[in-house]
C-alpha cells in the first residue's frame, strides 16, 4: 500500500495475511547464537558520516550453532494480563500520548488510512483512570498526524510538526487539502483544555522524537531536515541547534543522566547531543568487526544499530530494541551489552516500549515480519527484567499497530487506537495490569 503526500509517494510494508512463523529449532537456535556473541565496542567516533547497515549473511555462513537455550524465561510464571477500558471517540492510529500531571492522558491528532480517503485529525481527547471514559477536549489549530508531543516543565503539553493540514477539524485527500509537512507547533494548557498556537519550527519535521532537558528546553529531532531543533518556552520560539543526520524511522531522543541526549534512528549513526556545545557526535551501536553476523535468511540481518526503541534503565543505562534483539548501551563507559532476543516468532518491529514502575519494560505490539518478508500485525506483549534477563509473554487484546502506550500514575500502561490488519483505525484501549 502506498500513500500520497506532499512530497511524492511513501511505500509502505506490503501485508500479505500472517506472516510465517519461523520453526521452532530456527527460533531456538538463533538465541544460541545470540548468547554466544557477546557486544562491545560502543563509544564516540569522529566520523560525521552515516553508520553502514551491516552485510546479510544467511546462517550457513554466520558461526556454529552453539546448543539450543530457551527463548523466554524457563519460569512458570502467569501470563501477562489485558483489560479493555473505554473506547475512543475517534479512531486514530499515529496520534500522540501524554500523560498530564492531574494523571489523565492527553490523545492528540492521528490519522486514519483505511485506503482512501486518508483522513488526519485536529481533534484531542482527554482519558481518566478514575472513569475509564475518554472525553473530548478542545482541538488543535491543524490536523497533524506523526507528530511529537512532549509535557513541558509546567504540565502544559508542546504538540509539533507530523502531516496534515491547517484545519482546526480534518483534512482528507480527497478533498483538495494539501497534506503534507508541518512547521506549526501548538501548546495545550489543561487548565482551560484548549490548544493555542506558538512558535513554528524552524523547519518542518515528522516522525520526530523529542526530550525535555533540564533547563526546560526541548530538544526535537526528526525526519524530513538534518537540523536539531530547540524549543524554549520562556519565549515561545524554536532555534536551530546542531546537524544531525537525516534519520528515517522510527526515531527515538532519550535523555541521558548526564544532560546529553541520544539519538537513534534508521539511515544514519546514532549520535549524542550535548547542549552546551550544540553539537551531535556519531557514536557506535554496532556489532564489532569480525562479529559473526545472523540473519534469518540472506535478505537481512536483525542487528543494525538503529534501534526501534530506546528505553532510560533506573539505573543509567539504555536499552535498545532492535527487531526482537536487546542490548543495553552504558553511556558512563560508552560499553554496550548484548541482553538477549525476545521476539516470539520472526522479525519484531516497531512495538512500543514502555519502562514500569518496577523497572521492567513492556513490549507490546507493532508487527512480526516473516523470512518471506510479509508481515502482519502483532498481540505479542513481552515484560522484560533487565536486572535479571527474565521474560514473561503475553497477548494483548487487539493485535494493533502505531498505538500509543502510556504509564499511568497507578503502574498500569493504557495502550490506545492503533491499527488492526486491514489497516482501518482503531478506537478501542486496552489496560496493561502488572
Amino acid at each position: 500500500m502506498t500513500k500520497l503526500t506532499s512530497s511524492g509517494v511513501e511505500p509502505r510494508t506490503v501485508r500479505s495475511g500472517a506472516s510465517r512463523r519461523l520453526s521452532p529449532g530456527l527460533r531456538i537456535a538463533l538465541v544460541g547464537v545470540v548468547a554466544a556473541i557477546g557486544l562491545a565496542g560502543c563509544g564516540s567516533t569522529t566520523s560525521s558520516s552515516a553508520s553502514t547497515s551491516a552485510t546479510p549473511s544467511a546462517i550457513a555462513s554466520s558461526a556454529a550453532i552453539p546448543s539450543a537455550t530457551p527463548a523466554l524465561s524457563p519460569t512458570a510464571a502467569p501470563p501477562l494480563s489485558f483489560v479493555a477500558t473505554g473506547s475512543m471517540h475517534t479512531a486514530r492510529e499515529r496520534a500522540t500520548a501524554t500523560l498530564l500531571k492531574n494523571g489523565k492522558v492527553l490523545i492528540a491528532g492521528g490519522e486514519a488510512q483505511n485506503g482512501l480517503p486518508w483522513t488526519v485529525y485536529a481533534s484531542a481527547e482527554l482519558y481518566d483512570p478514575a472513569t475509564g471514559k475518554f472525553t473530548n477536549t478542545g482541538s488543535m489549530a491543524a490536523a497533524r498526524g506523526k507528530a511529537t508531543a512532549i509535557a513541558l516543565s509546567d504540565g502544559r503539553v508542546l504538540i509539533a510538526g507530523g502531516e496534515g493540514c491547517k484545519n482546526p477539524k480534518a483534512c482528507r485527500n480527497i478533498d483538495g487539502e494539501t497534506i503534507g509537512d508541518l512547521a506549526s507547533a501548538e501548546i495545550y494548557d489543561p487548565a482551560t483544555g484548549k490548544f493555542t498556537t506558538t512558535g513554528s519550527m524552524t523547519d518542518v519535521t515528522r516522525n520526530s522524537a523529542a526530550a525535555l532537558l533540564p533547563d526546560g528546553k526541548v530538544l526535537i529531532v526528526g525526519q524530513v531536515n538534518s537540523w536539531g531543533q530547540l524549543y524554549d518556552p520562556a519565549t515561545g520560539k524554536f532555534v536551530r541547534t546542531g546537524e544531525v543526520g537525516n534519520f528515517d524511522v522510527p526515531f527515538t531522543a532519550t535523555l541521558l543522566p548526564s544532560g546529553k541526549v541520544l539519538v537513534t534512528g534508521h539511515g544514519a549513526a546514532p549520535q549524542l547531543y550535548d547542549e552546551a556545545s550544540g553539537k551531535f557526535t556519531d557514536i557506535s551501536l554496532e556489532l564489532p568487526a569480525g562479529t559473526p553476523k545472523v540473519a534469518y535468511d540472506s535478505q537481512w540481518v536483525l542487528r543494525r544499530g538503529a534501534p526501534d526503541t530506546a528505553t532510560l534503565l533506573k539505573d543509567g543505562r539504555v536499552l535498545l530494541f532492535d527487531s526482537g534483539y536487546l542490548e543495553t548501551y552504558d553511556p558512563a563507559t560508552g560499553v554496550c551489552a548484548d541482553a538477549g532476543f525476545i521476539s516470539p516468532a520472526g522479525k519484531w518491529e516497531q512495538p512500543t516500549a514502555t519502562l514500569l514502575a518496577d523497572g521492567s519494560v513492556l513490549y507490546e505490539g507493532g508487527r512480526v515480519v516473516g523470512s518471506d518478508g510479509n508481515s502482519t500485525n502483532t498481540n505479542v506483549a513481552i515484560l522484560y527484567d533487565p536486572t535479571g534477563g527474565s521474560s514473561r509473554k503475553g497477548s494483548t487484546q487487539v493485535a494493533r499497530e502505531y498505538q500509543t502506550a502510556t504509564l499511568l500514575q497507578d503502574g498500569s500502561v493504557l495502550i490506545a487506537g492503533g491499527e488492526e490488519a486491514n489497516s482501518k483505525a482503531l478506537a478501542s484501549a486496552e489496560l496493561f495490569k502488572p
